[in-house]
């Protein structure tokens, strides 16, 4: 009889689909059991808890094996306890990147978890195989494999308080040898409205990053797919995208640094082409290269706003840079790839993390300022989270920096899941630095009050057209945000009033140790509370959407106000830019409004050429499209439009949490209103936005940095 086994890399499901993509490591683990092993195994390959917990109601595996990430450690473990007292004899089986790095740290988190027998370090594809094998010959009898104190590649085991690691096994070197996950028809099963494709061109990170699970040695090596497999794999995703009518728009690369090689190119091209095919993907996510930034704005013309990439520079400060092991490119050329993205109408993103190494508020200020100036329209401003197996949760360089953490529930990762008829809560906790020996927690509550600013006054092209009229006139972009900062928290009001209450939540859903908030999330009811969205929401992205779909006209009162003392400052009273300015208060709310209402439809005459100011990207004088005779428009939401907006309420929601999650993972300027002169040509209703037909051509999304 084949032996069972089960793979799961699980999401949590309170709110929404937690960790809404593939399961593509765990998978591909399960690909080469599948090519290695045969009918020796009966196995599958879960995602969503309930099929997971369907599948276990009538099957007892062998072998379960569990993927274990920040978002799901804790559920993984909350079935796998429930399993080995039900089964005695099934082996437990962890691996993933949520394990820390020092043996002993190892020790304490298997001693911690009593119901993982194993966890595999690092690959798993041929370390499960061979430990399949050597369990084979001892007919499966986990204890006896621990008595005689058996090692395979890559696994480490507690017996008898003592830590057993086998040393690791040589990386893969031809990675094209391991069977693919999706040719092989193993993620056949994920194609649903939700869960997002997730495909590799190359494993590995040839950096040193110290907050970084791949800034180890192991992972310094980037060996690469073939062109041919990669292209058929693509082909077939794109392919049971479209057969299936999945409302899903994105596609994950999950390459360390897509742009590092020319091949990537190749890539790029062979992803256009399913674009002009399919019409998919809208969206790439992916994160591109680190100092390579010539090939990723190549692959930018090739793709245009199709990258919304993650690539980061997470500080400006020379200093932090080198204690934590990273070398941005030089701040001219961000300036060049910001202009570049201007100029395809679109957005350039930069990611900081507050509280690294030697952080202060004014360096964290400065980086923040420095990418705002360099042309930056989207920052994702970040805490710092203590990632087990990184070399900066390391005891050494917590006592070296001073680091103080708090917990917290992790965001969505949170739910009520059965097993075999009993319900259990579950919920992820994560650290997070608060403070450290150069940075004290006021500073840190001060700088998070600045990221929601930045999120909500500069991010999602929300006053892009406000900014570039500011830039043309000689203000720049961050003496504008730091003035609207100021306004806010010194001369209180509504927004002062949102602050307020999103300092206070933030603080409230941390904790100051990790078995209180363990000990609270599993007290009657408190899950729930969670789920309604009560506590433990992302706050700087609740906040974010309460303040962009409940306070859109107050964020426009502030912004414009503090625009005009600005510009009186620069350029003196001016009759017409004061015309322009309110005109364009008007204009913006009318595309803005109520964003995800794909039926409004709005009428307005007005006095400048704003159809062509928005085909050029708020990119030229305004004031010389001035029409004093006036001209009738309209703004609405073209054929294009609702498509993608659709898609998004289908996977996210459309109550405050979901909205939240829409902000992120949607490049916003894709979805307001498209505006037209009424007369001009209607079949403009069902083109997407901008001037050409290149599918998503509604702003250009990719990142700089490091």
């Amino acid at each position: 009889m084949p032996v069972k086994v089960s793979f799961a890399d699980l999401t949590h499901m309170g709110q929404m689909v937690a960790a809404n993509t593939f399961p593509l490591g765990i998978t591909m683990v399960a690909a080469n059991v599948g090519e290695e092993l045969g009918d020796e195994v009966d196995f599958e390959v879960f995602k969503y808890p309930g099929e997971f917990s369907a599948y276990l109601d009538d099957n007892t595996p062998q072998i379960a094996c569990f993927s274990a990430f920040s978002w799901n450690v804790r559920l993984g473990h909350e079935y796998a306890r429930r399993l080995k007292e039900a089964s005695p004899e099934t082996i437990i089986v962890f691996g993933g990147p949520n394990f820390p790095s020092g043996h002993e740290e190892q020790k304490e988190l298997l001693e911690k978890y009593p119901a993982i027998d194993c966890y595999f370090e690092f690959e798993g594809e041929i370390a499960f195989v061979t430990f399949f094998r050597t369990m084979q010959e001892m007919d499966f009898d986990w204890e006896k494999f621990k008595r005689e104190r058996r090692t395979v590649p890559n696994i480490r085991y507690v017996v008898d308080g003592e830590m057993i690691a086998a040393d690791l096994a040589p990386k893969i070197s031809d990675i094209n040898k391991m069977p693919s996950v999706h040719l092989t028809g193993l993620c056949d099963k994920f194609y649903d409205d939700v869960l997002i494709p997730m495909f590799l061109t190359t494993r590995g990170c040839p950096y040193r990053c110290t907050f970084c699970w791949e800034g180890g040695d192991y992972f310094t090596k980037t060996p690469r797919y073939d062109r041919e497999r990669i292209s058929q794999e693509l082909n077939y995703i794109a392919e049971r995208i479209k057969a299936g009518r999945v409302k899903v728009q994105d596609l994950m690369l999950v390459d360390a640094n897509f742009g590092m090689f020319k091949e990537d190119l190749e890539t790029a091209e062979e992803i256009r082409r399913l674009q002009q095919k399919y019409d998919w993907p809208k969206t790439l996510t992916v994160a591109t290269a680190k100092n390579h930034k010539k090939r990723t704005m190549e692959i930018i013309e090739i793709l245009g706003d199709t990258m919304p990439s993650t690539s980061a520079v997470q500080t400006t400060d020379e200093e932090i840079l080198k204690t934590i092991k990273r070398k941005n490119v030089p701040m001219d050329q961000m300036e060049e790839m910001a202009a570049l993205a201007s100029e395809k109408g679109g957005q350039s993103e930069a990611e900081i993390i507050l509280c690294l190494q030697g952080d202060t508020k004014e360096k964290h200020f400065r980086s923040v300022f420095d990418m705002l100036d360099a042309g930056m329209s989207y920052i994702r401003l970040y805490q710092f989270i203590m990632l087990p197996g990184t070399q900066a949760a390391s005891r050494k360089d917590r006592e070296e920096y001073g680091f103080k953490t708090k917990f917290r529930v992790l965001p969505r990762c949170f739910g009520t899941y059965t097993f075999r008829g009993e319900t259990f809560p579950a919920a992820e906790v994560e650290e997070i630095v608060v403070a450290n020996k150069t940075l004290p927690f006021g500073d840190y509550q001060a700088c998070r009050a600045l990221h929601l600013t930045v999120e909500v006054f500069n991010n999602d092209s929300l006053f892009i057209d406000l900014i570039r009229f500011l830039n043309f006139n000689g203000v720049k972009r961050s003496k504008f945000i730091a003035a609207v900062h100021e306004r806010i928290v010194e001369c209180g009001g509504e927004l002062a009033k949102l602050y307020a209450q999103y300092n206070e939540e933030e603080d409230r859903n941390m904790w100051s140790d990790s078995n209180e908030v363990e000990s609270f999330v599993v007290e009657p009811g408190v899950i729930q509370r969670y789920i309604d969205g009560k506590y433990g929401t992302n706050e700087l992205y609740k906040y974010r959407a309460t303040a962009i779909f409940e306070h859109l006209d107050v964020l426009h009162e502030t912004a414009y106000s503090v625009a005009r003392e600005l510009l009186e400052d620069e350029i003196g009273g001016n009759e017409m830019t004061q015309s322009y300015l309110a005109e364009l208060l008007e204009f913006s709310l009318l595309r803005k409004r109520d964003v995800l209402e794909t039926d409004r439809l709005e009428k307005r005459t007005f006095h400048f050429d704003f159809a062509a100011l928005v085909d050029g990207k708020f990119l030229q004088d305004p004031l010389s499209l001035a029409r004093p005779e006036g001209i009738e428009m309209e703004m609405f939401h073209n054929d294009h439009q609702r498509d993608l907006i659709s898609g998004y309420v289908t996977q996210y929601g459309s109550d405050m949490i979901g909205k939240g999650r829409i902000l992120v993972r949607a490049n916003m300027d894709r979805l307001y209103r498209s505006a037209r002169r009424i007369g001009d040509d209607e079949d403009m209703r069902a083109m997407p936005p901008g001037n050409d037909d290149r599918p998503g051509n509604g702003g250009l999304k990719f990142n700089v940095g490091n």
